[in-house]
């Protein structure tokens, strides 16, 4: 279980907690009194108060306390520390919090696996980009066909995606394809589509008439920033040709990238799929970068390929995909394994 990912971390766990805890949290082994523990600390770090916390745990306020002094103990080192408002975390208490939530994520899964649940839990990581041409349908689709399923869905930009999927807790997770898949997840490759360049409506951008990446040399843009794949592809390929990227504004927020478009603030780049439906369709333009694709694809976590909630997820994830596929809407997507939509 990546509960702790690298000897860093190992090293900073040992900064503020005893040897014998930072054997537990290495090696993922928490009985439920430690989960529940551990979701206690959760809980009085989100809301800043053990008074608060406690009505809302439904515990009397020393009970929780004693929990709190008891984690702790356990963990060698003062986990709060008090606030003009209440309580906040130390910095043992911040790196523990980080820690908790993979590993109650891990804990569910195992109860879920010993349980033998027959529906389960299905954790789905989709790139925001995919919102309307696919998520959308594919959440309707599943809980229609899968209602006893509880499905969790992370939208983001594709690096924090990944950070979720190397801790561990996505089951599923729609990213662009890397040569180097993830230790623990088994990829396949998914759909090829095009990169496009948006700007304003002003700019008279036309889809069948495609412009070449070193032109963006020339442009202001709005790009979200490093280690974006999108991000990556632009400047690297800028850089490969002795040309320098130019970013005016830099956001992880791929609604505030087209409306910086539509607003000419600068031009961004963008996946196709970004604006299938696209409420601001009627306002920009946009055309296709000359020899500029994206291949997404499909991981899956090998640790839970035997549940039936992550096979039911899969499944429907390919029907979805070749629904969006056969619609037309997709400019210039094709898929780039036919046989796995198709299985």
């Amino acid at each position: 279980m990546p509960v702790i990912r690298n000897l860093d971390n190992v090293v900073r766990l040992r900064q503020y907690c005893s040897p014998t805890t930072v054997a537990r949290l290495a090696h993922a082994r928490s009985s439920t009194m430690e989960s529940q523990l551990l979701e206690y600390l959760l809980r009085v770090a989100e809301l800043g108060s053990i008074n608060k916390a406690a009505l809302d745990l439904q515990l009397s306020q020393p009970a929780l306390s004693r929990h709190i002094a008891r984690l702790e103990e356990e963990m060698g080192a003062k986990l709060f520390v008090r606030a003009q408002s209440g309580v906040r975390p130390t910095d043992a208490g911040l790196l523990l919090c980080e820690r908790a939530r993979p590993l109650l994520r891990q804990f569910a899964l195992i109860k879920e696996e010993v349980g033998d649940k027959a529906a389960g839990v299905l954790s789905v990581g989709i790139a925001a980009s995919w919102q309307r041409v696919f998520t959308s349908k594919f959440v309707a689709t599943l809980v229609q066909q899968c209602p006893a399923i509880s499905l969790r869905v992370v939208e983001g930009l594709s690096d924090r995606l990944r950070d979720d999927m190397l801790d561990g807790l996505l089951d599923l997770c729609i990213l662009p394809f890397d040569a180097a898949s993830a230790q623990g997840y088994r990829q396949t490759p998914l759909i090829r589509e095009p990169l496009v360049l948006v700007g304003p409506l002003s700019a008279a951008l036309r889809a069948d008439q495609p412009i070449a990446l070193s032109e963006l040399e020339s442009l202001r843009l709005v790009l979200p920033g490093r280690p974006n794949a999108v991000r990556r592809f632009v400047e690297h390929g800028l850089a490969r040709r002795g040309l320098v990227l130019r970013v005016a504004v830099e956001t992880d927020t791929l609604n505030l990238c087209i409306e910086s478009a539509r607003q000419s603030i600068g031009f961004t780049v963008v996946p196709a799929c970004a604006l299938v439906e696209h409420p601001l369709a009627h306002a920009i333009s946009w055309c296709a970068l000359q020899n500029s694709y994206i291949t997404w694809a499909l991981f899956e976590n090998r640790a839970r390929h035997h549940s039936q909630a992550v096979r039911e997820g899969r499944r429907i994830v390919m029907k979805t995909i070749e629904g969006a596929l056969a619609a037309g809407d997709w400019f210039g997507a094709e898929a780039a394994n036919k046989r796995a939509l198709k299985a």
